[in-house]
C-alpha cells in the first residue's frame, strides 16, 4: 500500500486526491481549493477493461476500473480504481460509483466526456453513471463500431442525457420508428445510416444547433436539407455536412435550387474544409430570409456546407 500510495502521490492532483479521503473536512478543503483539471474522459463498453482518462497541467492519468470477474492485470502506466475507491471512506455497493462521485466532487473539470461502445453492460437505462450525472460536454455511443440498441434506449438517450455534442453510431432494432423531437445539441453526428431520424423540418426544429453531420441519406433528403436551409428562418448553423455511400447525382441534389459561384476558390477551400486536396464542385447558394450565403462542396464522399458570416469572411480576407 506504500508504493502505491507513493505511485498516487507523483503529482499535486494526486496528493490532492489521496489528501481529500483524509476525513470530509479535507475533503470540503480540497473542493473549495477549486482545482482546475482539463477534462476527464469516462470510456465504458470497449473490448478492454472500463477506464477513467483524466488530462492536467501536472500530465495525464488511466484509472482502470475492472468488474469483479476481471482478472486482467493493471500495467504500471495505469491506476487501479479499486485501490483508490478503497481510500475512500465512504459507503457505497458499487467502487465505481464511490470513486466517480468523489472525483467529480473534489475536482472542478473543464470538460467531462462520456465514450461507449457495443460491449456495455444492458439495459441502458440502468446503467450506474446515469445515477451520478446525465450531462457532458461530449458524447459518444457507437464511434468505432455500430450498436444495435432499441428505440426506447435512443429516445432515453436523447432525451435524458445532455452535451454540447453528440456522436451516435447506432442501428435502430424498429425499422418504422421515426425521432422526431428537437436535439439539444450545439454539435450533433450520427453514423451508420440514419433511417430512425425524421429530417423533415430538422433544422427548424433545432435552430441553436451549430453543426450538423449525417450519413447515408438519400438524395432527395439532401435536396430537403438545402431547401430548408435556403428557404428557412435565420439559425445558429454553422455547417451542414452528409457522407454518402454511393454516387450521387448531382441534378437530383439540387433540384430546384438556385446556385452561384462559389464565395471561395479552391485553395481557399482547403482551409475551410480542412482538405489537402479539394475534389468536386464548389458552389454557393443564399437564404432568402437575410440574404446569408453558403459554400456548398459536392463530391463523391460527402455534401459538405459551410455558412458564411461576417467573422469567417474577414478570417478568408475576401
Amino acid at each position: 500500500m506504500f508504493l502505491f500510495l507513493v505511485k498516487v502521490s507523483k503529482t499535486c492532483t494526486f496528493f490532492s486526491f489521496h489528501f481529500s479521503t483524509l476525513s470530509k473536512r479535507s475533503k470540503r478543503l480540497v473542493h473549495d481549493a477549486k482545482l482546475r483539471t482539463d477534462w476527464i474522459l469516462f470510456r465504458f463498453g470497449f473490448l478492454e477493461t472500463d477506464r477513467i482518462g483524466v488530462v492536467t497541467k501536472n500530465g495525464n492519468f488511466r484509472i482502470k476500473l475492472p468488474g469483479p470477474n476481471d482478472r486482467t492485470e493493471i500495467l504500471p502506466n495505469s491506476l487501479d480504481g479499486r485501490k483508490l475507491a478503497s481510500l475512500i471512506n465512504e459507503p457505497s455497493d458499487d467502487y465505481r460509483k464511490k470513486l466517480i462521485a468523489h472525483l467529480l466532487f473534489i475536482f472542478h473539470f473543464k470538460e467531462t466526456k462520456l465514450h461507449i461502445e457495443g460491449c456495455f453492460v444492458k439495459p441502458l437505462t440502468e446503467f450506474f453513471l446515469w445515477d451520478l450525472r446525465k450531462t457532458f460536454d461530449f458524447f459518444a455511443f457507437g464511434s468505432l463500431t455500430s450498436v444495435l440498441i432499441s428505440s426506447e434506449d435512443l429516445k432515453f438517450l436523447l432525451e435524458n442525457i445532455r452535451s454540447n455534442g453528440c456522436y451516435l453510431g447506432i442501428r435502430i432494432d424498429d425499422a418504422n420508428f421515426k425521432y422526431r423531437k428537437a436535439l439539444e445539441y450545439e454539435t450533433f453526428s450520427a453514423f451508420n445510416g440514419v433511417k430512425w431520424l425524421d429530417t423533415d423540418g430538422i433544422l427548424q426544429r433545432n435552430p441553436k444547433m451549430k453543426q450538423l453531420c449525417l450519413e447515408g441519406l438519400e438524395e432527395k433528403q439532401i435536396n430537403d436539407l438545402l431547401k430548408q436551409w435556403i428557404n428557412g428562418q435565420v439559425t445558429d448553423l454553422e455547417s451542414l455536412r452528409v457522407h454518402t455511400w454511393k454516387h450521387y447525382r448531382a441534378d437530383v441534389i439540387l433540384d430546384g435550387i438556385v446556385t452561384m459561384d462559389p464565395t471561395i476558390t479552391h485553395e481557399q477551400a482547403k482551409g475551410v474544409y480542412d482538405r489537402q486536396e479539394i475534389k468536386g464542385q464548389l458552389l454557393n447558394i443564399q437564404r432568402k430570409v437575410d440574404g446569408q450565403l453558403a459554400t456548398v462542396l459536392l463530391n463523391d464522399e460527402e455534401y459538405f456546407v459551410v455558412m458564411w458570416n461576417e467573422k469567417r469572411l474577414a478570417e478568408l480576407g475576401n
